[in-house]
């Protein structure tokens, strides 16, 4: 619906709501008459019937405005998938017909003249005395645009260059299709209100996807990770060596958030019996330390762990540090042990327990061994090796 046209519907809805209004209160004119006023009250059927009245004019509005016309839908499906000349000027056809052969040329304004036959009739789309354009419409097509190439209607028209045998043309321009300006302006606002919402979506999933820090890859190997020989790490020492690793991978923590993510590995991993040194490189690798990471699939927090895995682990907050790190080394824990058990040896359990936590241990056992996804094949690799290097040993 034109923007004209709603705006005059809006204008008679609001003066009608008016004089129910007034007539509610006993400040009715003689020349109104509602059905169902008893003793200058309105009943409540009627109230319901005004208000369903007004739901209905201004539904209907809303859907016409969001459907383009017929005739709207045909030009921009031409415009679309034609070759639309960018740039040019209807002269430039008329100069060079043969170059713009089969090419479309967009013409807007008001129709300024309509002469010629029935057989075949010549528009002046431009404005009065110097029109633009010289546009040759066939009978069939004209029919076809049966109350919209009028003089006074301003349109937007699609035309195709059509030159003669010998290069030359006196009416290069051919009409393919035309709208009304306003029909077409409409859909331009609803095409423009589409793109803007699919850029804010792009622009925010984008945005999510940057929360998470860059893979491991990018980020080296924390050197001063290995343990010194010839004593043993005090406390002290212990925990400023492995925040030291968690603040190379996450350069934006601040140390004491450092110090506890650091401190919460060490003291699970020594609760379920592994090297703290596998959980940080598993970590690493997940999330880059990063607490509020979620991946494009939905897993959460440091350890990544995905809703339904959280839920069958007790963690009520995956974004809390303790509990998704109590759940993470917990389900590592337990893959590792799985696998053992199955009389792998101890670096084969390891690969096939990594594989588990990243694809599910019905895929392992699905394809007996790392599955073939590329994913998870990386990303056994990038752990292990990380873990190797953590502890001192070369990365193959």
């Amino acid at each position: 619906m034109a923007r004209a046209a709603r705006y005059s519907l809006f204008v008679m809805t609001f003066s009608c709501i008016r004089r129910i209004t007034r007539t509610a209160s006993g400040a009715t004119s003689p020349a109104v008459s509602l059905p169902g006023r008893r003793g200058g009250r309105i009943t409540h059927f009627s109230r319901l019937a005004v208000v369903a009245g007004i739901v209905a004019v201004f539904g209907f509005s809303g859907r016409a405005q969001a459907a383009p016309t017929r005739q709207a839908s045909m030009y921009f499906q031409a415009r679309d998938r034609g070759q639309l000349v960018e740039g040019a000027v209807p002269f430039d056809a008329l100069s060079q017909p043969q170059r713009y052969q089969s090419k479309l040329f967009e013409v807007r304004g008001p129709i300024t003249g309509v002469l010629g036959s029935d057989s075949q009739t010549l528009l002046l789309i431009g404005p009065n005395g110097s029109p633009t354009a010289t546009v040759a419409v066939t009978e069939d097509r004209r029919l076809r645009h049966e109350g919209i190439l009028d003089v006074g209607h301003t349109v937007r028209a699609l035309c195709r260059v059509v030159p003669s045998s010998d290069g030359s043309s006196a009416n290069a321009l051919e009409l393919v299709v035309a709208v009304h300006e306003h029909e077409a302006v409409d859909v331009d606002e609803d095409r423009a209100r589409v793109a803007a919402e699919k850029a804010r979506k792009e622009a925010a999933l984008k945005s999510r996807q940057n929360r998470t820090p860059q893979r491991l890859a990018s980020r080296g190997v924390y050197t001063n990770f290995n343990y010194p020989r010839g004593r043993t790490l005090t406390e002290t020492e212990l925990l400023e060596v492995y925040s030291g690793a968690v603040r190379h991978f996450n350069g934006r923590l601040s140390q004491s958030d450092a110090n506890r993510i650091a401190s919460i590995i060490i003291g699970y991993s020594r609760r379920y019996g592994l090297d703290a040194r596998l959980v940080m490189a598993v970590i690493a690798v997940e999330s880059n330390f990063n607490p509020n990471a979620v991946s494009r699939v939905g897993a959460r927090g440091l350890g990544q762990l995905m809703p339904g895995t959280a839920n069958d682990l007790g963690v009520a907050n995956s974004f809390d540090p303790v509990q998704n790190l109590e759940g993470s080394t917990r389900l590592l824990k337990t893959h590792l042990v799985n696998m053992t058990s199955a009389g792998k040896p101890s670096e084969e359990a390891l690969k096939l327990a990594l594989a588990c936590y990243n694809a599910g241990a019905g895929a392992v056992k699905k394809y007996q061994g790392v599955p073939p996804y590329r994913e998870t094949q990386q990303y056994v690799v990038k752990i292990t090796r990380l873990y190797r290097q953590f502890c001192g040993l070369s990365a193959e």
